[in-house]
């Protein structure tokens, strides 16, 4: 906490108790303590200042704190106090009590409509932004301009041009402040056309307006007109620039060669501030130039919190998570003050590189610096543990948020069950978010239709679906994405198939679902087909796209629709992807190119244990057994570890060649050498290798010897080498065995129909394949709770 505001606060409110609410540094000047019975201070205006004070830094215990002493010393607060009041409840993220204040407000003002409207956008509820916003009106308040600036942010294309006739009607066109924020608005919707026309219109534009269109233009990459409009209006019409027209025009820099011309121009004029040279920091980390960032930040005269934490951006950004860490260390040990944001940046990099130890230790400088309750830093250690699969810590930190949580607290405890594979969590979550009242946004709707497909709850993904519709949500690129996905996994492609052809625009991901759905459904000409129009369309495919495309060739068994494929790989660039180099050997080897497999793995530049394990399996399943052990021991040779795909090549390779000491031998590497814990799969493969062999009361005792419950996979290997070898008994035992441990499926009713033919007994035959028919008939659909 600032030495100022805390001595203030003190002065106010001497209760240690409440002073211990927060620890958290605050931003900004403050006024100083003083004697609140000197007649001649204006207590309100010091309540006021030091409010304002807490709303900068985003906390809410010491607003708490002045809150408390304002209801002990001040009576009748006047509509002033109370907007302030409010103001940092919003500011805060705590909305339900910024609520209460406006309730309770006689006769409140348009400056309480407008932050009201303000905490509802903050708090993610648009919705009910815009709703308040008609309330004004409806109560008769007359808005001003920041009532219009501040709606536009909650507005959708429609409901924003509607807004813009309203400022029109009300005659605030030609306001610059009303224009930048329309402006901003129009750009939000890539229509920067139209952001332009605003522009234009204003007669009398102001440097804050030039500036701001100058950085929607660089944003959206037109740097040249962004270029264009600073000369002119910088040298033409000699509006005085400042260091913020420098930090718009670098915010859209991603080529080094046109930052060094804005940075040689920067150095002429003399504007090398801190917030331009932390603009610069950012440029270059954004054009990958993270060494010189921090070459430039070292020489700086100007270092500060801010810069750093633009450098530590830049470094994750670019996924050099070690350089980040080491720019972190090296500030903290140095005693540099720490804030929310530099904290939650940090936390942002434990989460991108999924490194849970990180995460932990942050969360314990965040908890000695009493960042803790801070609402930046409590959603980045949400998102943290939940990115690196940690969810109970996610619903600690959920729980101790409390009444202050809102649609972002909701959206990362939905995204984080889906992430963990949790589904029915993500749905049951999603279902208690909205029947509360908080309307969910476009990434947990993502989430939870996620959920839907890998459940395959068709049902409650269409409700999800309808909910987008009536939210504005399913024109987003992304929600469409993923509905094609949701459809084509629960075997509904038409719907598929009519969302792709209804999207006003189709980018790679989107041509990839479809691709993707065609692949999984087994419409693998449509497959080439869809691949030849995206390519028409001028899209390049990426390594998704073009892993699908090699599946659909490899379950063709078609090397020459695999060849073209492979053509269009080289053209892309992208040979040297490992995972499709992975697919390129796999469709060679099924499609019995061995020889092509072996010319792709001896060009590829880098072996790695993916293409190693692709190479084996080929081996394994052309039966070239002593191929596959030599290439096998090359590649321990070259120092590649194997894992568990490696062994599962190897062991099935061995079985199927009848090298039963190899199976044994393997199989024990694996475990004692390496630390691999086998699963099923494995244990299947020794079982097969048994019963290949006729050693059915061996694979017996392997079996009993496990230290687990036998999978399906494994008892269904058992049974298949009994009826080979006509040891029914034991078949029958093993069936037993699978309806005590509920592993009943199609599969293994056909087995146990094939034991009871090799023993003549029809009828028994006849139920069982009567039984598996009624079993399919009724077969049910994962039941889910749905959604309100």
């Amino acid at each position: 906490m600032g030495v100022r505001i805390k001595s203030a606060i003190a002065a106010l409110c001497p209760s240690p108790r409440l002073l211990s609410y927060s620890k958290s540094p605050i931003l900004g000047t403050v006024p100083r303590s003083t004697d609140l019975s000197d007649a001649k201070v204006d207590v309100e205006k010091h309540y006021a200042a030091l409010l304002r004070a807490a709303a900068r830094a985003r906390s809410v215990s010491d607003g708490k704190a002045v809150h408390c002493r304002i209801l002990r010393t001040v009576p009748r607060p006047r509509l002033y106090l109370l907007n302030n009041l409010a103001n940092m409840y919003c500011k805060c993220h705590s909305l339900p009590h910024a609520l209460r204040l406006f309730d309770a407000m006689s006769h409140p003002d348009v400056v309480s409509w407008n932050t009201i409207v303000d905490g509802f956008f903050l708090a993610g509820l648009t919705s009910d932004a815009l709703a308040r916003f008609r309330d004004m009106f409806r109560c008769g308040v007359v808005p001003d301009e920041f009532s219009f600036v501040g709606i536009l942010k909650s507005c959708d294309l429609g409901t924003g041009c509607a807004v813009h006739c309203v400022v029109v009607k009300f005659g605030l066109g030609d306001s610059a402040f009303v224009a930048n924020g329309l402006a901003e608005f129009y750009a939000e919707f890539k229509l920067l056309s139209d952001t332009m026309t605003i522009f234009e219109g204003v007669e009398r534009k102001d440097i804050v307006l030039v500036n701001s269109v100058i950085g929607l233009l660089a944003k959206a990459g037109n740097l040249q007109q962004a270029f264009t409009m600073f000369c002119h209006y910088a040298l033409a019409e000699r509006l005085q620039i400042d260091r913020a027209t420098f930090v718009n025009l670098l915010s859209g820099v991603e080529l080094r060669r046109l930052g060094l011309q804005v940075h040689g121009l920067i150095i002429k004029i003399g504007f090398e501030d801190g917030a331009v040279e932390n603009s610069l920091v950012r440029m270059y980390s954004n054009c990958g130039f993270t060494y010189d960032a921090h070459d430039l930040l070292l020489y700086s005269k100007s270092q500060n919190v801010i810069s750093w934490t633009s450098l530590i951006k830049g470094y994750a950004d670019h996924e050099q998570f070690s350089g980040a860490l080491d720019v972190f260390c090296q500030i903290y040990h140095n005693g540099m003050l720490l804030d929310d944001v530099l904290l939650a940046c940090i936390l942002s990099v434990a989460a991108s590189s999924e490194c849970l130890a990180l995460g932990i230790q942050v969360h314990d400088v965040v908890i000695k610096h009493g960042f803790e309750l801070n609402y930046c830093i409590s959603h980045a250690l949400m998102d943290m543990y939940a990115k690196c699969m940690s969810m109970p810590e996610v619903l600690k930190i959920f729980r101790l948020i409390g009444e202050d949580f809102n649609v972002s607290s909701w959206t990362i405890l939905v995204s984080g069950y889906a992430k963990c594979g949790s589904s029915m969590e993500a749905l049951k979550t999603f279902y208690q978010m909205n029947s509360l009242g908080i309307n969910s946004d476009s990434v947990a709707c993502i989430s939870v239709l996620i959920g839907c497909s890998d459940l395959q709850a068709i049902d409650q993904g269409e409700q999800v679906h309808a909910y987008l519709i009536k939210s504005g949500y399913d024109t987003d690129l992304s929600v469409q994405t993923v509905l094609i996905s949701l459809y084509s996994e629960c075997g509904r492609l038409n719907e598929a198939v009519k969302l792709f052809e209804m999207m006003a625009t189709h980018d790679v991901v989107s041509w990839t679902s479809l691709i993707s759905a065609y692949e999984n459904l087994g419409c693998r000409e449509k497959v080439f087909m869809c691949l030849k129009q995206m390519l028409h369309a001028g899209i390049k495919p990426n390594h998704f796209t073009l892993v699908s495309a090699l599946t659909a060739s490899t379950k063709l068994t078609s090397a020459l629709a695999g060849k073209s494929i492979h053509a269009a790989v080289i053209k892309t660039g992208l040979e040297e992807d490992k995972y499709i180099g992975s697919a390129l050997i796999d469709m060679y080897c099924k499609c019995g190119s061995i020889g092509c497999a072996l010319r792709y793995f001896s060009t590829a530049s880098k072996h790695d244990i993916i293409l190693w394990n692709a190479l084996l399996s080929g081996y394994a399943q052309h039966g070239n057994v002593l191929e596959m052990l030599k290439a096998y021991e090359k590649m321990i040779g070259h120092g590649i570890e194997p894992d568990s795909i490696t062994f599962l090549s190897v062991l099935s390779g061995c079985s199927h060649g009848g090298l039963l000491d190899k199976v044994f031998q393997y199989f024990a590497s694996m475990r004692d050498e390496y630390g691999i814990i086998p699963q099923m799969e494995h244990h299947a493969c020794v079982v097969d290798a048994l019963g290949r062999a006729d050693l059915l009361k061996d694979a017996i005792n392997f079996i009993d010897e496990m230290g687990v419950t036998p999978g399906s996979t494994v008892l269904r290997t058992l049974i298949s080498f009994c009826i080979v070898h006509g040891h029914v008994k034991l078949g029958l035992a093993s069936v037993a065995k699978m309806i005590l441990l509920g592993q009943m499926d199609s599969s293994a009713f056909v087995l146990l129909s094939n034991l009871y033919a090799i023993e003549k007994k029809w009828h028994a035959r006849t139920k069982v394949r009567d039984a598996m028919e009624v079993d399919i008939k009724n077969a049910k659909k994962v039941a889910v709770s749905w959604i309100s």
